[in-house]
């Protein structure tokens, strides 16, 4: 049996996300301003310990909604619990913006298996307030799982007073063996 203080140390250190220094900051802010295209998780990683810290506080921060996105978008390519939680998080803030909602959810697609996918996303294509939501939550379920919620998604855009916002999840569904095609 390990002794305490070495159980202790082991446990705190596991448990707290890497205190990002000024230069990873610097870095990763650089990283998110970049006007050259995307940038890969690589980079972000190449930033340094604390880079995925820095990127989880300007998702969730109430910045401009286009570095918010970003962040969002290096999160889900880094992937793990920590990027989960923080889409979830924001995808079901009722005070961040839609498109940075919309982020959230794409990224929560990509994140989760479809089983996880189904269960986080399908709730926010049945209730949610904001027509463009349930439309990117169709979306990432088209990707995800299309066998599984296709049919949920035609009804769903079939309820819609503007089914157009649903186009691309239904194309989705008709290149996908999805359920019927019929709308």
């Amino acid at each position: 049996m390990a002794p305490l203080p070495a159980l202790l140390a082991l446990s705190l250190a596991t448990a707290a996300p890497a205190t990002p220094s000024p230069e990873v900051k610097a870095r990763v802010e650089g990283l998110l301003g970049s006007i050259h295209g995307p940038v890969s998780p690589e980079a972000f990683r190449a930033a340094g310990p604390g880079a995925e810290e820095v990127l989880s506080e300007v998702a969730r921060g109430g910045g401009l909604p286009s570095r918010r996105i970003q962040a969002l978008a290096a999160l889900a390519g880094l992937g793990g619990a920590n990027a989960e939680a923080v889409h979830r998080e924001v995808a079901a803030s009722v005070t961040a913006p839609s498109a940075v909602r919309r982020a959230a959810i794409r990224g929560l697609g990509r994140l989760l298996p479809p089983t996880a996918a189904q269960q986080a996303l399908a709730p926010i294509l049945e209730r949610d307030g904001d027509p463009a939501v349930r439309a990117a939550a169709a979306d990432a379920l088209a990707a995800a799982a299309p066998v599984e919620t296709c049919p949920r998604i035609r009804a769903r855009a079939r309820a819609e007073a503007e089914p157009a916002r649903f186009a691309r999840a239904l194309k989705a569904c008709d290149r996908s063996r999805g359920g019927s095609p019929g709308r």
